[in-house]
């Protein structure tokens, strides 16, 4: 029972994790293209909240919870190529989003027409688009080891 709970708790953080990454992508650029500064600091903003409520807790619930079953199962984390690649991924991704994709959503959240040019404006959420889509590869690649469990 325990075990049923936890990998639908998994399930349901990958589902979060990766849903809310790539959702957030197309939804963003089409807030962007219409280029009204108004509506795409309003988008900066919910991509800030969705990311903290649904990328970071989907993330957590993933992480927390594979943890737990691969002890529970007695798999050892490191030694187990298809866990390890798993978390090479994770963590190359949240090292992308630490260091390029937060900054840059900074700035589209505080992006103000009058003091800044409509080119940092796109420099920013350019940026944050290309790294956030690179950033989704790693992503989409640690759901395959968890399915796949490659050797």
């Amino acid at each position: 029972m325990i075990d049923s709970l936890l990998k639908t708790a998994h399930i349901l953080g990958a589902i979060l994790f990766v849903g809310n990454v790539i959702v957030t992508g197309i939804w963003s650029a089409i807030f962007f293209r219409a280029r009204h500064t108004h509506d795409f600091q309003r988008a900066a903003r919910a991509i800030v909240i969705t990311d903290w409520w649904f990328t970071v807790g989907g993330g957590a619930l993933l992480s927390t919870t594979g943890i737990v079953l691969a002890l529970r199962r007695g798999l050892p984390l490191w030694e187990t190529t298809w866990i390890r690649w798993a978390i090479l991924a994770l963590t190359l991704s949240t090292v992308m989003w630490l260091v390029v994709l937060v900054p840059a959503q900074r700035r589209m959240v505080r992006y103000d027409r009058a003091v800044h040019s409509d080119a940092e404006l796109v420099g920013a959420y350019t940026r944050w688009n290309v790294v956030g889509w690179l950033a989704t590869v790693p992503l989409v690649f640690s759901v395959w080891c968890m399915v796949a469990k490659p050797v």
